[in-house]
């Protein structure tokens, strides 16, 4: 992770997973990928489906949140007003308090006895909810920052060029291979979402005159 050179020196909002390596970059600011947490709740619910009385009216709650954020943001409002942001926040701890009591932590020992059972990867609910209650603001950074996205995918469709290049032709020949394709594949998505033409910024690197793009808030 430190040797694309991007995370150590990265200082804006980092939307990601919850893999937890991640927490050791504190120079930027943290936000949760809403779509890994909604595919968590999906598991959960289906590994025990007495937990739907939480997970199911919690991934609607997210999806409001984010309906709300879409429509503020169509309005050309920069933030939503206090009383939506408190209701929210109300329903969010209500819900993950109803959480905690269908699953109340386990006693120490047994917490460990369990957790030597099973891989520390495994989710369970009460590792869900762990991470719900200690990491709320990150949760709903995309709430109280609208410039912040809701999910990573945008940085998981930048990726997805690579895997489809290992799948066709199983890999890169050299290293200096990967460097340009990632290099170019880089440059042109930067382009698109600050909102240039992509012939226009081939045509400029092409000249030696690339675009000169704004510094990245997330």
């Amino acid at each position: 992770m430190d040797e694309t050179g991007i995370l150590p020196q990265f200082r804006g909002t980092l939307v990601r997973d919850g893999f937890s390596s991640y927490k050791w970059y504190e120079q930027c600011r943290h936000s949760l990928c809403n779509a890994h947490l909604l595919r968590d709740l999906v598991f959960v619910e289906e590994s025990s489906p007495a937990q739907k009385v939480w997970t199911t009216p919690f991934a609607k709650l997210l999806l409001k949140i984010k309906d709300t954020v879409a429509q503020a943001q169509t309005d050309a409002e920069v933030e939503l007003s206090a009383q939506t942001k408190n209701d929210f926040l109300r329903r969010y701890d209500k819900l993950v308090k109803r959480a905690d009591r269908l699953n109340p932590p386990q006693p120490k020992r047994k917490a460990e006895r369990d957790a030597a059972k099973k891989p520390a990867t495994q989710l369970t609910p009460r590792r869900l909810i762990n991470r719900l209650q200690r990491r709320r603001d990150e949760v709903l950074r995309f709430m109280s920052d609208m410039s912040v996205p809701f999910d990573n995918n945008g940085s998981e469709r930048d990726l997805r060029m690579i895997k489809l290049q290992q799948k066709i032709s199983g890999c890169f020949r050299t290293p200096d291979g990967a460097r340009v394709f990632c290099r170019v594949r880089s440059y042109l998505s930067t382009a698109r979402k600050q909102g240039y033409s992509l012939l226009t910024a081939l045509e400029r690197v092409l000249t030696g005159k690339p675009l000169a793009f704004q510094s990245a808030k997330s």
